[in-house]
């Protein structure tokens, strides 16, 4: 505003008699407007960074159109178990877990997302998990330059990979000889882990298998860029996808992938028996996109809307989510962002589920090879959502069926646990 305000006087006083009719307007306004001015400038905020993020991923949609094209060019790829031999994963590797877990170290970067099942899920299948905790004791790898919502990473890349390989580096170092890690599984893109010190772990622990969990892979590929997944397939050693067609690109790249869509644990997710449900709807999730549009929409419908997260008046504390999920007639998925049909899995489609939700969310053809039609709602736009929404809100022993079919499907097909040990299988320490 004080810029806008700058140029106004600014033009004023190259005009006869600026200065005065500057003088008047501001009187005027300081008399009348100035209390509007924090509301005015609060909602200008707000909609630039709402252009702005769909500006961001009206790009990222045309350049995954230029990937497709990219790689429908490409030479049709080696078969997977052709690649994890190339990649070391060989007789001599399975025959150590013969009479043994493998043993992990798991670097993760949101310990709210992490320890929200995944750790307890994965802790399940190894002889020790050891997880990256900094020199403080606060758990998490770096990430300078991203803070409220500002990325600068390419500023900060070499920097985030110097510090988290440095401080992998002391956590293998620090392990019994006995015990040493034998996966290593990052959650990595090229922000956070260079090509250059990736290789300096595999030159120092050479038996060290790297994999790593690519969620967002839809989003954050980034294939003539050094920031995204893309740029460090060939220096780990196997990529876990959350996007399906990404499977087939990684292993066009000469890498080993699997398809490992998100998943849940019946160890922190699950239904309550005798709980109030308080809300019509609610939502877990960032205020980004076409999010605060879609809760304001339900609460000017009249809808009972409670949301939290970053920008909806803050995160909500982890330990509370099963329980807030309960509290809901009906649990709210957005993976859109506000692009056309330009959709990404999230953890919330598995952890709404597993709670025993009844879970209404955007259109998501993966997530519809996932669950039957009987377990997941899903909405086109706002105004199917709106319609949906007062539909089952008034049938509600629709939502008493929905919920079982829910529970049921997610706890037998989706845990982390279960994915974890399909993929382990294959890699042949399971």
């Amino acid at each position: 505003m004080s810029t806008l305000k700058a140029k106004i006087r600014e033009s004023l006083k190259k005009i006869p008699l600026g200065r005065a009719c500057y003088k008047a307007l501001a009187w005027v306004y300081h008399n009348r407007f100035f209390y509007l001015n924090p509301h005015l400038e609060q909602y200008v905020d707000q909609r630039l960074k709402a252009y702005d993020y769909n500006d961001l991923y009206g790009d990222l949609v045309k350049t995954h159109h230029k990937e497709c094209e990219h790689y429908a060019h490409l030479a049709a790829p080696q078969e997977v178990q052709a690649l994890l031999e190339q990649r070391g994963f060989n007789a001599a590797f399975k025959e150590k877990f013969k009479t043994r877990k493998p043993f992990v170290l798991f670097a993760g970067n949101d310990e709210h997302q992490d320890k929200s099942g995944f750790i307890q899920d994965l802790e399940k299948l190894c002889e020790k998990l050891y997880l990256f905790t900094k020199a403080d004791g606060s758990y998490g790898t770096f990430h300078y330059g991203y803070k409220n919502g500002t990325n600068r990473f390419y500023h900060t890349c070499e920097a985030n990979s110097y510090a988290n390989t440095t401080r992998i580096l002391e956590i293998l170092d620090a392990a019994p000889a006995t015990a040493k890690p034998d996966l290593l599984i990052i959650q990595g893109w090229g922000w956070n882990y260079t090509p250059r010190d990736l290789l300096r772990l595999k030159h120092r622990y050479k038996d060290l298998k790297i994999l790593n969990l690519q969620m967002d892979d839809r989003f954050d590929w980034h294939l003539n860029k050094p920031i995204g997944t893309h740029a460090i397939l060939p220096f780990i050693d196997c990529a876990l996808s959350t996007a399906p067609e990404r499977v087939r690109w990684i292993l066009q790249e000469g890498t080993p992938a699997f398809y490992m869509p998100l998943a849940s644990s019946l160890e922190f997710y699950y239904p309550l028996e005798g709980v109030e449900r308080i809300y019509d709807i609610g939502f877990v999730g960032a205020n980004v996109g076409v999010r605060g549009e879609i809760i304001k929409a339900l609460e000017q419908e009249g809808f009972k809307v409670r949301a939290y997260g970053y920008g909806f008046g803050g995160r909500l504390p982890l330990e509370e989510t099963n329980l807030f999920f309960n509290q809901c007639e009906l649990v709210l998925g957005c993976g859109s962002v506000g692009v056309g049909d330009f959709v990404n899995m999230k953890l919330r489609d598995f952890d709404a589920p597993m709670s025993g939700a009844a879970y209404i969310t955007t259109h998501n053809k993966d997530l519809e090879l996932l669950f039957r039609p009987d377990s997941v709602i899903f909405y086109k736009d706002i105004k199917d959502l709106i319609h949906k929404t007062r539909h089952y809100l008034a049938h509600k022993e629709e939502l008493v069926k929905i919920r079982e079919n829910a529970f049921k499907e997610a706890s037998q097909k989706h845990t982390y646990e279960k994915r974890l040990k399909e993929v382990f299988k294959e890699l042949g320490c399971a």
